[in-house]
């Protein structure tokens, strides 16, 4: 089944009558925002960032591998999603195999379905038990309303909970008051056919500032190896509405409101359950939506003492090929942090996350098929600082109730020592968890039907398992910061992952199967079968040239060995190749006189045997020119092959997808 005009022109109808809406609430004026084009290697250093402790830190400060994509890269990158931003950077592995689809991993153990990485929103987990991982396709917002994006390489756990495993992503999107005026932006391409947004923000009383955005786009099908178009096709529209009142001193209130509506083609090879050794390619259109709500408050108690209290609701639907999925997630966050000395910070809090499912028989049927279930949890994270300034003991743990595992207890402790202003050294040892999906506890697929002959057919299903455990990782990690001179700087990171508990698909003993045939099942079951152990680095050199032109080399370097007495199962007896050995990336912004800015990105991505995918080189590049406040932008990208195979999953099989050469022209206008 393909997109009918009839919803694509409904879909452009609400896109419209949602541009109007926002247009009829117009103000002036628009107060400065950061200008980190203009910054130094010094000062970027000193961006904050919230993920290593739930309080502003600098970069600089931090005891862990932690990068901040800023609104200037953003802006400048020419990427269209969210996940094409996340290829800028360093230690994030992005790989895609369709016009909305991405496998995205830090530090190893890449697929389709990102669960073992922790994605962020403004503060609110975007994961859920129910989702098996993280849907990039429904991960989206305005790319020019992006603050930045906070990256933490390594486990995040003892703040953050199940999932942060082998790294967290916050994308913070800007303030209110940073976004007053409006912005309007449109483009069009071959693969990026089209895509629009309107942005407006105004004052909102004495202190509060309040801004709305629409966007829409449409998205060409991608190509398949065997040629053909994949039937992939992607088009959705979203809008939201952010207020923002007061200050930490006075009291701080965000209240954020977003909805989405999209629909993005599919195309899967699955086994013909009716006849034994044929398959078929099932291409449907997979239908999305979701509406979410946050609130946060925070407010100072005295001068050493502030608190956060945060409440977020969430409700999505998805009809899937594998499965259709309805959630309603509800959430409430209590943070203080507590200035109890000069020398000690203490910062705790705690959560709760509730979540009701509904999972309908598809490919994969659950049982139950309605499900409830709850996190409760608690944190505190301890910061003792004998020489300020100097050096910092940081130690902490997560303690975390899930209806999947039970109690789970998820501590670290991190050391910081800065000899002086230029250089810092740190440390951490961590544990962690992989709370199971709900396909991991309660799914039953059948595929593979085998003739054996005399009129009898074999049958494997795979099938949940509720005593599958939490996988677990206790992480090593040290790192080096150094800043040579004003206009170079180097951060590198080194680390030692130890797995235990992994998943592996084991083979039970048959079983006499149901009439009409298949005669016998052959049940898969999911355990905690194998143990892993990965090492290696990400190294980052900053440098400034000019002081019109800006570089950036970061290059990445993971090994992994798993073991396992079970074998048969592709997810690991393909771990230990399923990332590249090596990648590296070399970016280079550069202002061009009159207004002109010339930016490009050289990507180098190793070969993975195991999915025969060969090295490859890739280059984007983007030209810019501004006149006053209207920009014009040429854009192209992947431009070094026609086509290009980034990735194949080896446990859902989808036609093998080719990555097209892409290019695109956008305006932007400020008003």
């Amino acid at each position: 089944m393909r997109c009918t005009g009839s919803h694509r022109g409904a879909l452009r109808w609400r896109m419209v009558a949602a541009l109007a809406l926002l247009c009829a609430c117009a103000a002036r004026g628009e107060p400065a925002a950061t200008d980190y084009a203009a910054l130094s290697l010094e000062q970027l250093l000193q961006v904050e960032v919230r993920l290593v402790s739930r309080k502003g830190e600098t970069v600089r400060a931090s005891p862990s591998a932690v990068y901040v994509l800023d609104s200037d890269a953003i802006r400048r990158s020419g990427a269209t999603s969210i996940p094409e931003l996340l290829r800028l950077v360093p230690g994030v592995e992005v790989a895609r195999f369709g016009s909305g689809k991405w496998a995205v991993t830090i530090r190893g153990f890449n697929g389709i379905f990102t669960n073992r990485l922790l994605i962020l929103v403004d503060g609110r987990s975007a994961f859920s038990q129910a989702k098996v991982g993280m849907f990039w396709d429904t991960l989206d917002t305005l790319i020019e309303d992006i603050e930045r994006i906070e990256v933490v390489r390594g486990p995040g756990a003892a703040l953050w909970g199940g999932n942060a495993f082998n790294g967290v992503i916050n994308i913070v999107t800007r303030h209110a008051s940073d976004t007053v005026g409006g912005l309007a932006t449109i483009g069009a391409g071959n693969e990026d056919k089209w895509f629009t947004g309107l942005r407006y923000g105004a004052r909102a009383g004495a202190t509060g500032f309040v801004r709305g955005y629409i966007k829409a786009f449409e998205r060409d099908d991608g190509s398949r190896l065997v040629g053909g178009e994949n039937k992939d096709g992607w088009h959705a529209v979203q809008g939201g509405l952010r207020y923002d009142r007061g200050d930490d001193d006075s009291g701080a209130l965000t209240v954020i409101l977003d909805a989405y509506q999209g629909e993005e083609g599919e195309a899967l090879v699955l086994d013909d359950v009716n006849a034994a050794g044929f398959t078929f390619v099932n291409e449907i259109i997979i239908p999305y939506s979701g509406v979410s709500a946050l609130a946060r408050w925070s407010w100072r108690s005295s001068e050493r003492s502030s608190w956060s209290l945060q409440a977020y609701v969430d409700h999505s639907e998805r009809e899937d090929s594998l499965l259709d999925i309805k959630i309603d997630a509800y959430d409430l966050d209590l943070q203080h942090d507590w200035r109890v000395s000069p020398r000690q910070r203490l910062v705790w809090g705690l959560g709760y996350r509730y979540i009701e499912d509904e999972l309908p028989a598809q490919y994969l049927s659950f049982d139950p098929v309605r499900r409830r279930y709850g996190i409760a949890s608690g944190f505190a994270q301890y910061e003792f600082s004998p020489r300020p300034e100097r050096l910092r003991l940081i130690a902490g743990a997560k303690a975390e109730h899930n209806d999947f595992t039970g109690t789970e207890l998820q501590p670290n402790a991190r050391v910081i020592w800065t000899p002086h202003a230029a250089t810092s050294l740190w440390a951490a040892v961590s544990r962690a968890h992989r709370v199971p999906s709900r396909t991991e506890h309660d799914s039953t697929a059948g595929f593979d039907i085998v003739d054996l002959g005399g009129g009898f057919l074999l049958q494997a299903q795979i099938r949940g398992n509720r005593g599958f455990d939490a996988e677990r990782l206790t992480a090593y990690e040290a790192g080096w910061r150094r800043r040579f001179s004003p206009a170079l700087a180097l951060d590198l990171a080194l680390f030692y992952n130890d797995f235990s508990g992994l998943r592996v698909l084991a083979q039970g003993p048959v079983e006499p199967g149901p009439n009409p045939p298949p005669h016998l099942i052959l049940p898969i079951v999911a355990v905690n079968g194998a143990d892993a152990r990965s090492w290696g680095g990400e190294m980052v050199i900053k440098a400034r040239p000019l002081s019109q032109w800006q570089l950036e080399l970061a290059y990445n370097h993971i090994q992994l060995k798993v073991d396992s007495d079970i074998s048969g199962d592709p997810t690991i007896d393909q771990a230990e190749g399923d990332s590249p050995l090596h990648r590296a990336t070399l970016r280079s912004l550069w202002d061009l006189p009159g207004g002109t800015e010339f930016n490009a990105t050289l990507r180098y991505v190793d070969e993975i045997p195991v999915k025969d995918i060969d090295a490859y080189t890739q280059l984007d590049l983007v030209l810019a020119r501004r006149f006053g406040e209207l920009e014009l932008s040429l854009v192209g990208q992947n431009l070094l092959d026609r086509n290009q195979r980034e990735y194949t999953d080896s446990l859902v099989f989808t036609p093998r997808a080719e990555v097209e050469r892409a290019y695109y022209f956008r305006l932007r206008l400020r008003f």
